[in-house]
């Protein structure tokens, strides 16, 4: 009798182990976000009653565009590689919901899009390295075309007289982290030995620290052979890269449009509520937020990627209720967006691969 009750309570607990725990965390953590958010939605709620409810709906459109366009970088790139040749535009918007939603609900400074998006790649058979470099290829594109597009603004706002000196030291700022972070991350990958040994640091930190975290019960988390194996691929993939450039050309103009659309998201809430705004002043106080929220851990970047973003166009010249107004409802509108279509998406995949394992992702080769 006891064996049987056994028996019933063992299935029972695997009943409810996986993904039934894996869903849990994430309605709690998406609890988490809207609690973090919910003085912007309080204002935003409130704002509504004062919006062009017509123009403020070309949000639902241009948010998935944003969301297609997104994707395209990096798929454009493995589709290139001979990857992802049969999948589907509806698949990769998808996907793109997907990674916002996991960046989101997830904070960790775009870590855990990237850890997600090798498992999730790899169910489409692309290797973790060639997924890794992909990503990493979006980020830098992105980066380099923002700030073509940030010095422009820059350069047009500063001859209108249009911004501060703190505005353009935080601008500037921003352009060397960019420049300092390619030529850096270039030189790096660029070298095999070099690769070779950051593998090995990597490899003999990470198991320190997880050793120290739990008393020495685990010492090896990860493999010296996998991680050189990994490294040595992603290397691989930026000499393939580096010798045919033309790899980045729809990438790049992918990014071009991401940028531009994901600035007119903002641009059509200050319409919306019949605001008046300078563009290059906008797209100043846009990356300064987004930089300030890819760094904060907060959810969303929810809190600082506001408040650096009111700051600068206040800065600019326009009234601080009127920024807050058109930024407050723009980062409601999307993080409500970003929730109840990311949430549905990741759900899907959930559904269709099972629960997302780091031990599934193939380190030398193509995930089966």
């Amino acid at each position: 009798m006891s064996e049987k009750f056994g028996e019933r309570t063992g299935k029972k607990a695997k009943r409810f182990s996986g993904r039934f725990w894996l869903n849990i965390i994430t309605i709690l953590l998406i609890i988490i976000v809207l609690v973090a958010a919910r003085k912007q939605l309080y204002e935003a709620w409130k704002l509504l009653g004062q919006v062009n409810i017509w123009i403020l709906l070309l949000l639902i459109p241009l948010q998935f565009a944003s969301y297609y366009t997104n994707s395209e970088i990096f798929f454009t790139y493995l589709r290139a590689r001979g990857q992802l040749r049969k999948t589907s535009a509806l698949e990769a918007t998808s996907m793109a919901l997907e990674l916002n939603f996991v960046n989101h609900v997830f904070p960790s400074g775009g870590v855990s899009g990237i850890s997600y998006m090798v498992w999730r790649l790899g169910k489409l058979g692309v290797s973790a390295g060639q997924a890794t470099m992909a990503q990493l290829m979006r980020y830098v594109v992105q980066l380099g075309t923002f700030a073509l597009l940030l010095a422009i603004a820059l350069v047009v706002a500063t001859l209108e007289n249009r911004t501060s000196n703190w505005v353009v030291m935080i601008s500037t700022g921003v352009l060397t982290s960019i420049v300092f972070l390619v030529v850096f991350g270039s030189y790096l990958v660029g070298s095999e030995e070099r690769m070779k040994s950051f593998a090995h640091w990597l490899t003999r930190t990470v198991n320190a620290i997880i050793g120290k975290l739990t008393f020495k019960r685990r010492n090896s988390v990860l493999s010296i052979e996998k991680t050189e194996k990994f490294f040595l691929e992603f290397h691989d993939d930026y000499m393939i890269l580096r010798r045919d450039k033309k790899l980045l050309i729809k990438p790049t103009i992918w990014a071009v449009a991401f940028n531009l659309i994901d600035l007119s998201l903002f641009m059509i809430s200050f319409w919306a509520l019949n605001i008046p705004f300078n563009v290059s002043v906008l797209l100043i106080a846009y990356g300064a937020a987004a930089a300030a929220g890819f760094l904060v851990l907060t959810p969303g970047g929810a809190g600082a990627y506001e408040a650096i973003m009111v700051a600068v166009l206040t800065a600019g010249g326009m009234s601080a209720s009127a920024a807050f107004a058109g930024v407050v409802l723009t980062r409601a509108t999307l993080i409500a967006g970003s929730l109840l279509t990311g949430f549905m998406a990741y759900q899907h995949a959930l559904k269709k691969y099972g629960q997302p394992k780091l031990d599934e992702v193939d380190f030398a080769s193509a995930s089966k």
